[in-house]
C-alpha cells in the first residue's frame, strides 16, 4: 500500500515537559488507525504535529513522497517554507474537538470556503460536491443553517463535510466526541465509521475504545510520548503484550 502519512523520530517539549519521545509511525492508503492511550501521553500532540500545527523539535513528517523542510535556528526549529506547508496542509483534513466552524456562515458556506478560496477550484461544482458531502454526512436539509442552530452532533458532522471537500489524503481526527453530549456521540461515530468502510486513510485519537476495536484497521498505544505497542484491534484489546496496555485496556473495561 501506499504510505500517506510517515513520521520519523519525532521530539516534541513543552518547557521541560517532554510530550513526544522519538514516535516513528506510517499511515498507509485506505487505514484507519486508532490512537490510544491515557490523557497526556502523547496523543494529541502527535496528530497536531502532521499539519505543523505543533513543531517538533526533531523528527521529519512526510506527506506521500514529500518531506517537509525543517530549518533548526537559535530561536528553535521552523518549516523552511512556508508555501510548502500550507499545500502539504491541504492534503489532510483536520476535525478538531471544538468543531471550529465560522459562526458567520451557513454550514453550505463553511464546506465550500477553503476549496473555493484555497484550491480555486469553480464555485458551482464545489457547491454540487458539498451538497453531496453534507448528504453523506446526514445535513443536507441543514445546509443554509448557521453553526449556533445546530447541535454539537451536528456541528461535528459539518465539520467532516468541511474536511472532506478538500479531497485529502488522509484525515486527522482529535478526539471527535470529546466535546458532545452522550446521546450525540454515535452520531459521529456512525460518520466516521462509514468513511472507514469506504476505505478512507484515516488517524483517528479517541477515548472511544467499543468504537476503535470495531473499526480501526490498526491500534496504537501510547504511553509517555512514545508508542508503547502497536497491532490490530484484537491484538491490543484482546491479547496485549505490554504490561502498560494491559493496564490500561483493564481500566477502561472496569468503567464501562
Amino acid at each position: 500500500m501506499t504510505d500517506v502519512v510517515t513520521l520519523r523520530d519525532l521530539h516534541k517539549s513543552f518547557g521541560p515537559l517532554k510530550v513526544l519521545d522519538g514516535i516513528s509511525l506510517t499511515a498507509r492508503a485506505g487505514e484507519t488507525i486508532a490512537i490510544i492511550g491515557a490523557s497526556g501521553s502523547g496523543k494529541s500532540t502527535m496528530l497536531r504535529c502532521i499539519p505543523l500545527l505543533e513543531v517538533p523539535e526533531r523528527g521529519d513528517i512526510t506527506i506521500g513522497d514529500e518531506t517537509i523542510r525543517m530549518n533548526t535556528a537559535r530561536g528553535g526549529r521552523a518549516p523552511a517554507d512556508s508555501a510548502q506547508v500550507n499545500r502539504l496542509r491541504g492534503q489532510l483534513g483536520f476535525v478538531f474537538q471544538s468543531f471550529n466552524l465560522w459562526a458567520h456562515m451557513t454550514v453550505l458556506e463553511n464546506v465550500i470556503e477553503a476549496p473555493v478560496h484555497v484550491h480555486k477550484r469553480p464555485r458551482n461544482e464545489v457547491v454540487d460536491e458539498a451538497m453531496a458531502l453534507l448528504e453523506k454526512v446526514g445535513l443536507a436539509e441543514k445546509c443554509e443553517a448557521y453553526p449556533a442552530h445546530l447541535s454539537g452532533g451536528q456541528q461535528q458532522r459539518a465539520a467532516i463535510a468541511r474536511a472532506l471537500a478538500m479531497r485529502p489524503k488522509a484525515l486527522l481526527f482529535d478526539e471527535p466526541t470529546s466535546a458532545l453530549d452522550p446521546e450525540l456521540v454515535g452520531e459521529v461515530l456512525g460518520v466516521i465509521k462509514g468513511l472507514a468502510e469506504e476505505g478512507r486513510t484515516m488517524l483517528i485519537v479517541t477515548h472511544e475504545m467499543g468504537f476503535a476495536a470495531e473499526v480501526a484497521s490498526r491500534a496504537i498505544f501510547l504511553h509517555a510520548g512514545r508508542i508503547e505497542e502497536e497491532g490490530s484491534p484484537r491484538q491490543i484489546f484482546a491479547e496485549p503484550t505490554s504490561d502498560r496496555t494491559r493496564q490500561f485496556i483493564r481500566r477502561y473495561l472496569e468503567r464501562a
